[in-house]
């Protein structure tokens, strides 16, 4: 059995207390979340599932080459969403705002990259954003209170943040939630 891993954009730790802050604001409207652990955020690129360890020098080899071409670039975290819709949400997001596609852009690279060692092709387009909660049942009381809060049309900036590298993150499962572990980065624009 292999690791469960993910390759994702890791953010700063001033970026975890600004979003922490901004959660804690959000939890005492919006009750039935499950809010991710603010520790625990980044944006993923490509999922990766069971990997086997022998893989992971080879993944980090394609994914330095992918990224090789690609300088550092900002984004900006900014509002909230829901998937699938507002009106059933099973996700609360923010979105991620980025010059000319960079980050859609970086997402493809990666995931042509990973694809040439066996991993399998996303079946849906890349939507770039930040999970902030999950809704697990009541979703129609959920979606009364997250309406009633406002928070989907709440223009919050969380800020930006300068993207310099990708970085494979191994995933355990526990009964208290995941727990992420860093195994390597690669720089953008390494030669």
């Amino acid at each position: 059995m292999g690791l469960r891993t993910f390759l994702a954009i890791d953010l700063p730790s001033t970026m975890h207390v600004t979003i922490a802050q901004k959660e804690e604001s959000l939890r005492r409207d919006l009750t039935g979340l499950n809010w991710v652990n603010s520790k625990n955020l980044h944006i993923t690129l490509k999922f990766l599932g069971d990997t086997p360890e022998s893989k992971i020098d080879d993944l980090k080899q394609v994914v330095q080459q992918a990224v090789k071409g690609v300088s550092p670039f900002v984004i900006t975290l900014r509002g909230f969403g829901a998937f699938p819709d507002k009106r059933s949400p099973r996700t609360i997001w923010t979105g991620i705002d980025s010059d000319q596609n960079v980050l859609d852009d970086l997402a493809l690279q990666v995931e042509a990259s990973v694809i040439s060692l066996g991993f399998p092709e996303e079946d849906k387009p890349f939507r770039p954003h930040l999970t902030l909660a999950r809704i697990k049942k009541d979703h129609g009381e959920v979606s009364q209170a997250i309406e009633k809060s406002g928070v989907l049309t709440d223009p919050f900036i969380f800020g930006r943040l300068l993207v310099e590298q990708v970085t494979l993150f191994k995933s355990d499962l526990r009964p208290t939630g995941s727990v992420y572990t860093k195994l390597w980065a690669v720089p953008l624009a390494n030669s």
